[in-house]
């Protein structure tokens, strides 16, 4: 048994939107309220939201710290939508959810599957049949089920990096203490951000040891945690790919 969280970024302006499944073994909302009881937050009332301004606000960067050292318990999926195609997210979201059971082989156990409040869905019974073991949950609450609020800050930080990669956003930051490199050295966010989630995606090990290393020693992500839209243009499909479709496996400082 397995728990599934989706929550989904929005960003018209780059006619996108991203939504991140969470998946773990186990449920990950008395996780989440032990971590807003830690910054002085009130479980079932406060809510993690990436929306909320961070430098006006230093509790939810606190609590974003927090929520962040839940990231490398789980597994990520990711689905990518046209952002005209905001009633079919749900929809298309149970697509992305079918892939990445079947490709992962998780077909044989009983999820629990949570949707956030404003996901819309059409015509997916279908979908849901194929998914018979799967318990979906729609419209739900992300200040009573957590583990929405990790999806919420998974979206939030996977769109960022989709961002960079379109050429939207330009923005460094510096590498810091423990990076690997000099802490005062700026670095692309994306870079920064994946580093911290590339080895969390659903994947399989596609290591070559016929190819030479940088080559070889890779992870294949697309076919295992990323579902696009067949409504997403070239452009938008070729930039989720750079962005996630494989990972290198080796150092990369």
């Amino acid at each position: 048994m397995g728990y599934f969280y989706f929550d989904e970024s929005i960003h018209e302006r780059a006619g996108f939107i991203l939504g991140a499944y969470v998946f773990s073994p186990h449920e990950l909302t008395p996780h989440v309220f032990r971590k807003l009881e830690a910054v002085g937050l009130r479980p079932g009332i406060d809510e993690y939201k990436s929306s909320a301004k961070m430098s006006e606000n230093a509790t939810q960067r606190a609590l974003r710290k927090e929520l962040k050292e839940l990231l490398w318990n789980i597994k990520l999926g990711i689905v990518v939508v046209p952002s005209a195609e905001r009633q079919n997210l749900g929809t298309e979201a149970l697509q992305g959810l079918k892939k990445i059971i079947l490709a992962n082989e998780l077909l044989g156990e009983q999820h629990h599957v949570y949707f956030d409040e404003g996901i819309g869905f059409r015509s997916p019974a279908r979908v849901v049949e194929e998914l018979h073991l799967c318990e979906i949950y729609t419209g739900q609450d992300s200040r009573l089920v957590g583990g929405l609020q990790v999806a919420d800050l998974a979206a939030h930080t996977m769109s960022v990096m989709l961002l960079e990669t379109l050429g939207v956003i330009n923005k460094t930051v510096k590498a810091g203490p423990n990076s690997g490199y000099d802490p005062d050295l700026d670095v692309e966010l994306g870079f920064e951000l994946w580093a911290t989630l590339r080895y969390h995606f659903f994947t399989r090990d596609n290591a070559d040891p016929d190819l030479d290393q940088l080559e070889g020693f890779t992870l294949d992500i697309g076919s295992y945690a990323v579902h696009v839209a067949e409504l997403c243009t070239d452009v938008l499909r070729n930039a989720v790919q750079k962005r996630f479709g494989e990972c290198y496996l080796g150092c990369i400082h």
